[in-house]
C-alpha cells in the first residue's frame, strides 16, 4: 500500500464485505466497535442487512432518531475508513459527537485518509442543507485536532465534561 492513498467516499456497499470485516476485527482488537454496535458475528452472518441498515439511517425513523449519511472510504478496492454526517444535532450530539464522526482503520492510519475523508464529506454535508458543522474531539487527540484544523475547523471552546476524561474540544467548520 502507498503511504499516501487516493480514497473515494462511497455509500455502504456489499462489495466491501471482506475488507470491512477485516477492519471490524482491527477496531474490535483496539476496543472501538461502538459504531457498528459491536455485533461482529451478526454482521458477518447477514452483511446485506447491515449495509441496508446503514443506508436506511439517512431517513428519520422516530422523532428522536437523528438521521445520518454514512460513507465508506475505499482505497485500492479496500475499506479503509468511515465517516458519518448527522443531518442535525440533538442535545447529546451538541455535547459529544457533533455533526461528523470518522474512523480510519488502524492499519491505514497516518496516511492522510481521515483528512481526505473529511475534505470530501464537507460538500456532502452542504448538499444535506447544513451551513456549518460541529466536530468534537478530545483535547489529547492530536491526530483529530490536526485533521479538523486542516479542513478549516475553528476551535470555539474546550470543556471538561468528566474529570476522569480529557477535556472536549468543539470545532465549527463553516460551509460556504
Amino acid at each position: 500500500m502507498n503511504p499516501r492513498m487516493e480514497i473515494h467516499l462511497v455509500s455502504p456497499t456489499e462489495g466491501c464485505r471482506e475488507s470491512f470485516l477485516r477492519a471490524l476485527r482491527e477496531f474490535r482488537h483496539e476496543g472501538l466497535p461502538w459504531w457498528v454496535g459491536g455485533d461482529l458475528e451478526g454482521i458477518e452472518q447477514d452483511f446485506p442487512a447491515f449495509v441496508a441498515k446503514k443506508l436506511a439511517d439517512s431517513n428519520r425513523r422516530t422523532e428522536n432518531f437523528v438521521p445520518a449519511t454514512h460513507l465508506w472510504a475505499v482505497a485500492e478496492e479496500q475499506f479503509v475508513g468511515r465517516i458519518s454526517i448527522r443531518h442535525e444535532l440533538n442535545e447529546a450530539l451538541r455535547v459529544e459527537g457533533g455533526h461528523i464522526g470518522y474512523d480510519t482503520v488502524p492499519s491505514f492510519r497516518g496516511r492522510g485518509i481521515a483528512t481526505e475523508m473529511l475534505r470530501q464529506a464537507l460538500p456532502v454535508a452542504r448538499t444535506l442543507g447544513l451551513t456549518a458543522v460541529l466536530l468534537t474531539c478530545d483535547d489529547t487527540n492530536a491526530a483529530s485536532i490536526h485533521i479538523i484544523e486542516r479542513n478549516g475547523g475553528t476551535l470555539r471552546e474546550t470543556k471538561v465534561l468528566n474529570s476522569n476524561r480529557p477535556p472536549k474540544r468543539y470545532y465549527w467548520i463553516i460551509l460556504s
